[in-house]
């Protein structure tokens, strides 16, 4: 783990919106996402912070596995319950083509698009359709590769089997509000919300973010 962190290659990051043709508001849908991603970009460090790319697609690089897992829990959580994503995450060089553009290239990309459409996949089966997210780190060893794809698969069915109100509290969470703070917007009870972060496995999705968010 110690050669790893001193060598560790950067990683892409890639995500698109789920079902966003079925979206009749796009200029909403667009200034959702935008608005998702500069919180992201102000909250987690990055070498390329992330931008729309195509459509409903945006990327970005960050030099730490745990730095681009910080950053998909962020627009998850900031785009939830109304909008749902998924997310790509390769290991690997990044190459840039176009500086003046911001086009990059290179096997990190490949990984993320590999990743992504790995999640894709996993999505259309019964037994994983909860998954949104995806790792894929040919150079990292294939142990810590299985044990960060299993978090994140419990993580993914977590999120995803959470009501909309408590899928609002682990985002209120996660930006720093306080319990209390939250009960008031939410016009529940303090004892309410602490009920939910139990009950709910609010608390245990937010220890596990924050655990991940130290790989290398």
């Amino acid at each position: 783990m110690d050669q790893l962190k001193r060598g560790a290659s950067p990683v892409a990051l890639i995500g698109d919106i789920v079902r966003s043709r079925t979206r009749g508001d796009r200029q909403a849908l667009h200034d959702e996402l935008s608005q998702a991603l500069a919180k992201a970009n102000s909250t987690v460090a990055s070498q390329d912070p992330l931008v729309i790319t195509l459509g409903d697609e945006f990327q970005g690089v960050y030099a730490t596995l745990g730095q681009a897992l910080h950053a998909s829990f962020v627009v998850r959580t900031a785009l939830h319950p109304r909008t749902d994503v998924r997310f790509g995450l390769g290991r690997g060089a990044v190459t840039t083509l176009d500086p003046v553009r911001g086009i990059h290239d290179g096997p990190a990309y490949w990984g993320a698009r590999d990743a992504i459409t790995s999640a894709e996949e996993r999505a259309r089966k019964a037994q994983t359709r909860t998954s949104r997210t995806a790792y894929l780190g040919p150079d990292d060893p294939p142990a810590m590769v299985s044990a960060v794809q299993s978090a994140l698969d419990c993580l993914d069915f977590m999120v995803g089997s959470m009501s909309t109100t408590s899928r609002e509290i682990l985002g209120g969470l996660m930006s720093a509000h306080t319990q209390q703070d939250l009960a008031d917007r939410l016009g529940l009870s303090p004892s309410a919300v602490s009920q939910r972060v139990r009950r709910d496995g609010i608390g245990v999705a937010l220890e596990s973010m924050q655990r991940l968010w130290d790989l290398p």
